[in-house]
């Protein structure tokens, strides 16, 4: 399993979030068919500046799926900002 820490701004912090609420057609319930769990991050002085931490077990159907038009288009549905993305890996030293 590798953890990731991503960060990420969006345009609509409160849009993003709604996005993770539990339930039918969540990001939480798109992530889980490939086998990644998130937890969802939000700076309190800033509701733009967004993160997750991801658990991943599969990293190369990780980054094949973050490749899809299906992600694609829920990070243009989110208001995320590609280019402010920033993934951090876990690694024991």
């Amino acid at each position: 399993m590798t953890t990731l820490v991503i960060f990420h701004d969006v345009e609509d912090g409160r849009l993003w979030a709604g996005a993770w609420k539990q339930g039918p057609g969540s990001r939480h319930e798109m992530f889980a068919r490939i086998g990644v769990t998130a937890r969802c991050f939000r700076d309190p002085d800033n509701p733009d500046s967004t993160g997750l931490m991801l658990e991943v077990p599969d990293m190369e159907r990780f980054r094949a799926f973050m490749s899809s038009e299906e992600a694609k288009k829920a990070m243009e549905e989110d208001r995320l900002k590609p280019a402010t993305m920033r993934m951090l890996v876990e690694f024991v030293p």
